[in-house]
Formats: structure tokens, sequence, C-alpha cells
């Protein structure tokens, strides 16, 4: 998929991806009737024609379940850490890499330009052992400063984090 084939949509095709990134499972004669409220005479024969078409382009890669938290946790912590300047930084960036994604609450692990060296969200439960803290603990012969935050996630657009996968 080319940059300008994001361009290239439409206003149809921009409400159609949105419709489905809330639920997938809207049937097209539904997207046709929210698209008719905002003036686009649209046959759902037609919203099936182009989701299709969205498919074979490469823009819609496929559908899957989210499933609900049912563990119930809701928060979530961000780790900073500024890592030694070394030979062996890259090294190191991959062993705390490693070591993160063998934990099961793990959400995201960044490199990132400028002060800090490395973002990681994790899902923390109370009450439990510290994640965040075995995660600094095990690194901290390697760290020069960190920061562990609390972090309200109120809404996240599933449509566009999935883009950072590819």
């Amino acid at each position: 998929m080319s940059e300008d084939t994001w361009s290239d949509l439409d206003k149809v095709d921009q409400k159609i991806i949105e419709i489905l990134n809330e639920n997938a499972r809207t049937p097209s004669k539904e997207i046709a009737a929210e698209l008719k409220k905002l003036d686009h005479e649209v046959s759902d024969r037609t919203i099936r024609k182009r989701i299709e078409r969205l498919e074979k382009s490469g823009i819609i890669k496929g559908y899957k379940a989210i499933l609900t938290d049912v563990s119930g946790i809701k928060e979530y912590q961000a780790i900073l850490m500024k890592l030694k300047p070394s030979k062996s930084l890259e090294t190191v960036k991959d062993s705390i890499k490693e070591f993160v994604k063998k934990l099961e609450n793990y959400l995201l692990i960044a490199n990132t330009d400028g002060e800090w060296n490395m973002l990681i969200l994790i899902q923390v439960e109370s009450g439990k052992s510290n994640t965040s803290q075995k995660i600094v603990e095990k690194f901290s012969d390697e760290l020069i400063d960190y920061r562990i935050n609390e972090i309200d996630i109120k809404d996240v657009n599933v449509l566009n984090m999935s883009l950072l996968l590819l």
C-alpha cells in the first residue's frame, strides 16, 4: 500500500473505515443509512463493493476480536528509562526489550529520541508485585535515571495502533 492510497480516500471511504473501526460487524445497510444522514446516497451493495476494494488495496488488512478486560484492571504505568551511553547501547535496549516482552502485562516498548532512551507501558494490578520496579531493578546497572508514572488510558484508536505493527 502506498502513502498516497490513504490520501486518495474520499469522504465515503473514510466514513466506512470510521464505522468499521467502531464495530467491524456493522451491516452494510446500516453503514449506508449512516452515510445517508451525511447526504451521501450510497446503496448497501456499493458499501460492500467499497469495503471489498479497501480490503484488496490493503487499507483494510483484516478484522479481529477486541476482548474486554475481563480482569477489571484499569491501572497502567509508563516507565521512562535513561540509559548509560556505551558502545553496547543497542544490545542493552534489546535485552530490556526481550525481558519486557516475556511479561504478560506489557503493552508497548519503544525506543525514544531526546532525554530518555526507552518508554515502556505496562498494565498493573493493585496489590500484586510491582512489575515496573522489577524491570528497573533488573537493569539498574545500565540506568542513569528512570521515572515510573501512573497513566490513565481513556481511549485508544485501535485502527491507528494497529499501524504500529506494520
